[in-house]
């Protein structure tokens, strides 16, 4: 299979970055690249995340749909995977899957991100030294893909979770789903968690300095970011963890502007596996946890692992 990872800009600063032969009429389309033999390109809409949430959805649909085809028609791509607010505006690629015009598989990639991220607050809490039983979890974006993943496999270990969105009517269909010591807020009451993990489409950062905990670790799965340079820098105390990153297993690194050497999203490094795998499926919607367990056993087969971890791509320095 060959594969193409689908996004748009996170940041107007990104466009310096990137070489000017990249740049078509509507996407920006990087060289055919070559992953151990698998095949690939990273392609991007024009657009920053601002216009991805507030310009008319059926319009964002049909520059997703448009970069799709050309991927299918131009590249021989048969293998999209959708990227940060794409997904959100495909419901979960499901919308993608239902056009005729593109005849190949969709991934959101959000599988192995969901199973990152649980694997990153497992070593934070080691880093910390805390037991989950004995400490208060908030998972903002809980009833997205990645947020009802992550709580379906994290609520019961902790001593308490807060589970926070926008729709109560969201949150009330996700505690069905859930067993342990929960509550649910439609409030971004964050100030009495000591982990919380943002896996949210909102297109700027959510959480400030009065959202955080005295020496609250956040796990910062969202792009767009969900806590910004900036507050850390106001609150020394706060510990950012990235929670989407693993390392890449080969030398040349994938052309996405700001991805820190050597490493790569967990749902760009999801594609790429299924790609090598040969797998003809949609993974689109809500998360199977069985194939997020396959997503693992796949990273220790080709080398796509959380083995440290960053904050802001840097690696973690506590001392």
């Amino acid at each position: 299979m060959k594969f193409a990872t689908l996004s748009h800009l996170l940041d107007g600063k990104n466009l310096k970055q990137i070489p000017s032969e990249w740049f078509q009429e509507k996407l920006i389309v990087s060289p055919e690249l070559d992953v151990n033999g698998t095949k690939g390109y990273v392609i991007a809409l024009k657009l920053l995340p601002e216009q991805i949430m507030n310009l008319p959805r059926n319009e964002i649909q049909q520059h997703i749909l448009d970069a799709s085809v050309f991927a299918q028609e131009k590249l021989d791509v048969n293998l999209i995977q959708l990227g940060a607010l794409t997904t959100s505006v495909t419901n979960g690629g499901e919308w993608l899957v239902d056009q005729k015009e593109y005849a190949g598989y969709v991934t959101h990639g959000d599988s192995y991100t969901a199973a990152v991220t649980c694997q990153v607050v497992t070593k934070a809490l080691k880093m910390i030294n805390k037991s989950p039983s004995r400490t208060i979890l908030s998972i903002v974006g809980a009833y997205g893909i990645i947020g009802e993943a992550v709580s379906k496999i994290l609520v019961h270990q902790f001593k308490h979770t807060i589970l926070i969105g926008p729709r109560e009517e969201k949150l009330n269909e996700l505690a069905k789903k859930l067993d342990g010591n929960f509550e649910t807020s439609v409030d971004l009451n964050t100030n009495v968690a000591d982990i919380i993990v943002t896996a949210t489409s909102h297109p700027t950062a959510l959480l400030k300095t009065n959202h955080l905990k005295e020496n609250a670790v956040v796990v910062d799965v969202s792009q767009p970011q969900n806590l910004t340079l900036d507050v850390c820098r106001k609150r020394p105390d706060v510990l950012r963890i990235d929670g989407g990153y693993v390392d890449f297993p080969i030398e040349s690194p994938l052309p996405i502007p700001g991805l820190p050497h050597g490493k790569t999203f967990a749902c760009i490094a999801e594609v790429i596996m299924q790609a090598m795998k040969n797998e003809r499926i949609n993974h689109v919607g809500s998360i199977d946890l069985d194939y997020l367990h396959k997503t693992e056993n796949w990273a220790k087969k080709y080398g796509f692992m959380l083995n440290e971890l960053t904050n802001f791509g840097q690696p973690l320095n506590l001392t």
